[in-house]
């Protein structure tokens, strides 16, 4: 088993996200907010198997989407902001680092 580990970034407002991996949802959560000094919101691990993996990010009350197909061999990060209403992914075999 491999581990995903996804990071709610930058440009959440206190709106209700859902994130949902090879289609089913890992996380529901009503008021998801950036704290500013560290640019960082929400972490969570999700436990796949190993391969490609699709990481699908909702804004709801945004009518914002993102969707991301990566490959994951023992563990992935990946990075989820919101740039000018957008979903923005980035992902790291290396942890990010959050001050």
């Amino acid at each position: 088993m491999s581990t995903l580990r996804i990071a709610l970034e930058e440009g959440f407002e206190g709106e209700a996200v859902v994130v949902d991996v090879n289609g089913s949802t890992v996380l529901e959560r009503d008021d998801v907010r950036t704290r500013m000094q560290v640019g960082f919101a929400e972490r969570l691990e999700v436990p796949v198997e190993e391969g490609d993996a699709v990481v699908e990010v909702r804004l709801p009350q945004r009518r914002a989407a993102g969707r991301l197909t990566c490959h994951v061999a023992d563990r992935l990060h990946v990075g989820v902001s919101l740039r000018r209403g957008e979903v923005v992914f980035r992902t790291s075999e290396q942890p990010f680092g959050y001050v």
